[in-house]
């Protein structure tokens, strides 16, 4: 994101920041974290109050994007909603998931692919249904021919060469990340029609 968002909306400031794992959401979202758990869901109730405290609702604006793993959209969609509506003041903010990890935003993608990695073997991806919960990481791992996992090296090489076409013929094959796309251009108060 650090790479890549700057270049999908270049007039705008961004500030990524990364959480150590997803974590779970507590489902009394007044409580405070626990201790030792520092996943983004374990933070975000006490995250978006003091969002909605310190940032100025003019002019900033909140994403949280999630991996969905094996949760239920609507129903993770839903409780981050009434998450969210806790907060007095509330942050302006969205959430969006990549089905079912960031990886299917690469696989969405294969002209990055083939810039990133010269000797992926896209036909590996032939029985790959785009955005399916299917061990999304381990089938990007095979197109790409790495020995070993290594997520965060995968997203450095893929960030400078992911689309960002987001509608039309040449737009990236991943409804999560066409999602993603909107909200962020929403969030900027562009035109998303």
């Amino acid at each position: 994101m650090r790479v890549w968002a700057p270049r999908f909306l270049p007039q705008h400031a961004f500030k990524i920041i990364r959480h150590e794992g997803k974590g779970r959401l507590s489902a009394r979202t007044s409580d405070r974290p626990l201790p030792r758990r520092t996943g983004l869901l374990d933070l975000l109730p006490a995250t978006l109050r003091a969002y909605g405290k310190s940032l100025d609702p003019a002019t900033d604006r909140v994403l949280i994007l999630l991996d969905l793993d094996h949760d239920s959209c609507l129903d993770l969609k839903q409780r981050l909603t009434l998450t969210l509506e806790t907060c007095h003041p509330k942050p302006t903010a969205l959430f969006r998931f990549a089905i079912e990890e960031t990886e299917a935003f690469y696989l969405g993608d294969q002209v990055a692919i083939r810039k990133a990695f010269p000797d992926a073997k896209l036909k590996r991806m032939q029985n790959y249904v785009q955005d399916s919960i299917c061990g999304t990481w381990e089938v990007f791992q095979q197109v790409i021919g790495a020995k070993t996992e290594d997520k965060p090296g995968w997203a450095r090489r893929m960030a400078p060469h992911l689309g960002t076409n987001w509608r039309g013929p040449a737009a990236n094959r991943s409804l999560s990340f066409r999602h993603l796309c909107r909200a962020l251009r929403m969030l900027a108060g562009e035109r998303t029609g």
